[in-house]
């Protein structure tokens, strides 16, 4: 088999629709353009040939962007974007799990537990100084009330 037989075996079914794709485009490109310039005869106005020029390439663009074929690359990028992206995360908590390395869920919790540590503590304190405020209420009144002798 040639190399030719060979690219034009298997490889014809998966870029075929990549051909067929962008010869549409380069003919509906080639049609817009001999259109704009049929209005540059008819109009010799700078600021219409600009007006039309962007005409030209905006329905272009827009007959570019809404092809089935633009919109299934588009699709098949943004999932493969999205499983790249998932196979690194996987692969990276792998990785910190082998190393012992702490991971952000790690931390956050640890972060809510010595929160709650923390409102605890504070809670237990106040109510020390309330009872500590308490005792020294009746510490100054028996003070008040009793005298105090030296002997």
């Amino acid at each position: 088999m040639t190399t030719n037989e060979a690219c034009n075996g298997r490889g014809d079914a998966v870029l075929q629709p990549f051909a067929a794709f962008w010869a549409d485009y380069a003919n509906r490109a080639n049609d817009m353009t001999r259109e704009m310039l049929n209005g540059f005869q008819e109009n010799a106005d700078l600021k219409s040939w600009q007006r039309r020029w962007y005409e030209a390439i905006s329905k272009s663009m827009d007959a570019y962007m809404r092809s089935p074929g633009f919109l299934r690359a588009m699709k098949q990028n943004t999932d493969a974007a999205i499983k790249m992206k998932l196979h690194s995360d996987d692969l990276g908590n792998e990785v910190a799990r082998n190393l012992n390395l702490p991971m952000a869920s790690d931390i956050s919790g640890l972060f809510e537990r010595l929160h709650s540590v923390e409102d605890a503590i504070l809670e237990r304190l106040g109510c020390i100084e309330e009872r500590l405020a308490a005792i020294e209420d009746r510490t100054v009144a028996s003070q008040g009330k009793v005298p105090l002798t030296d002997h």
